[in-house]
Order: C-alpha cells, then structure tokens, then sequence
C-alpha cells in the first residue's frame, strides 16, 4: 500500500507513531506499506481515521513506476550476538576485522546511528516478523531515535554483571503496565520469561540494564545443504 506509506510521511508520522495511535505494531504497519501484508477492514478503518482519510483512499491504485528504482545500500557493522540469558565477556580490544551488512538509509531515523546483531535461540520465534535462530536483526541506536517505550517496540535489551565485566543483549518485545514496563520473549519456548521492571528509570533495577536498540528490520539468510530430499519408495 504506497499509498498508506505517503500520507503517513505527509502527516510527518513515524511507524512507531502511527501504530501506537492504531494498536497494530511496527512491523505491521511496515508490511502494510511493503504489501507483504493486507490489512484487515477494521485495520484500514482506523488507519484512514488517524490519516483524516478515506478506507478508498488508501487502497486506490496507483501507476506502476516506469523503471525500477535501486537504493543506495549503506554499510552496517555486526556488532555481536544477541541471546536471551547468556552473559558474555565485554572485550575492549577486537583485532578481527569488523564484518558488515548493507542496508538502504533509515528514512524515519537517517542520522541515527545503525548496527546488526546476529540472533542465537529461540526467545523471538514467534514474533510478527518471526525472529529465529541464526537471523539478523538491524538497529537504531535507541537514544538517537529520541522515542518513548511504546507498546510492541521490538528492542534490543542490555543487561550487565560484576560491574559491566559481564553482558548480556537479548531483542524483546516491549508490553507497557500501569506500573511496570515488561521487556517480553515472543517464543514458542515456555521456558522463556518476560523481564519486569518499574516503569521509574531511577530504582535499582535499572542500573544493570538498558535499552540500546530499537529493531528495524529482521534479515535471515539461506542456509545451504538443509534442504531435505523426498524419501525413496
């Protein structure tokens, strides 16, 4: 749907924005516009109510362009592993060469500073994307996006021990409380448990902990030689 894509732009809104004022999530919202995903009447409805739009408007066709458009890809450093409940030793000095992932510019954060982090377990499986194991997840630094928590940011959570020695970077959904702000696994493991915190960035509880990353974009690459051959009669 360009054209959902184009009046959000025109009324200067960002996904985030435009989902929290729907109660659909970024990457819905994200899959409307990209056309992975059609939205459902009552989704469109509350669309074109907060673009002061027609349900027509939004859907009405538009020419196709008459060449392709290629984007300027950008490089983007992996940065690490991100794993739900595994402490890893914070290196200062990295004498391997840095690897990096190529994206088009961030058009809602395009100054804010990017990186990738490959994903290892099962705690994000169920997400909408799904996230599994051996993705990658692209990010903005969280900071720079100048954003609130919202309901349904997918984020990247940094937890710390023995006195920052010790890290951790798990991608959780956030689900936002009266009291509380619950950093969630969207998983088909039950074993996996939301973190919660109160919703005051002045207890304790935040010293070991924080929100490094907002998740723009899920990537997952082919794996050769897993394809699975039709049993012989």
């Amino acid at each position: 749907m360009p054209e959902l894509q184009r009046r959000r732009k025109a009324r200067k809104l960002t996904l985030e924005k435009l989902a929290a004022a729907v109660g659909l999530s970024t990457s819905q919202i994200q899959r409307f516009e990209s056309g992975d995903r059609e939205p459902k009447k009552v989704d469109l409805e509350n669309l074109a109510r907060v673009l002061e739009c027609s349900v027509s408007d939004l859907i009405a066709a538009e020419p196709a362009p008459a060449a392709p458009v290629y984007e300027k890809l950008l490089p983007i450093p992996v940065a690490g592993r991100t794993a739900a409940g595994i402490f890893r030793e914070v290196v200062e000095f990295d004498d391997a060469e840095p690897e990096y992932v190529f994206e088009p510019e961030d058009e809602d954060f395009p100054k804010a500073r990017r990186f990738a982090l490959t994903v290892e377990g099962d705690s994000m499986n169920a997400a909408d994307p799904p996230i599994p194991d051996g993705s990658r997840v692209i990010c903005v630094d969280f900071e720079q996006t100048g954003q609130p928590f919202l309901d349904g940011m997918i984020v990247v959570l940094q937890r710390t021990r023995e006195g920052g020695h010790l890290r951790e970077w798990s991608v959780k959904e956030i689900e936002l409380h009266e009291d509380e702000v619950w950093f969630c696994p969207r998983s088909t493991n039950k074993k996996h448990k939301p973190i919660k915190v109160p919703n005051n960035p002045q207890v304790v509880e935040w010293n070991s902990m924080e929100v490094i990353g907002l998740v723009r974009d899920v990537s997952m690459r082919v794996r050769p030689g897993l394809r699975r051959r039709p049993a012989e009669a």
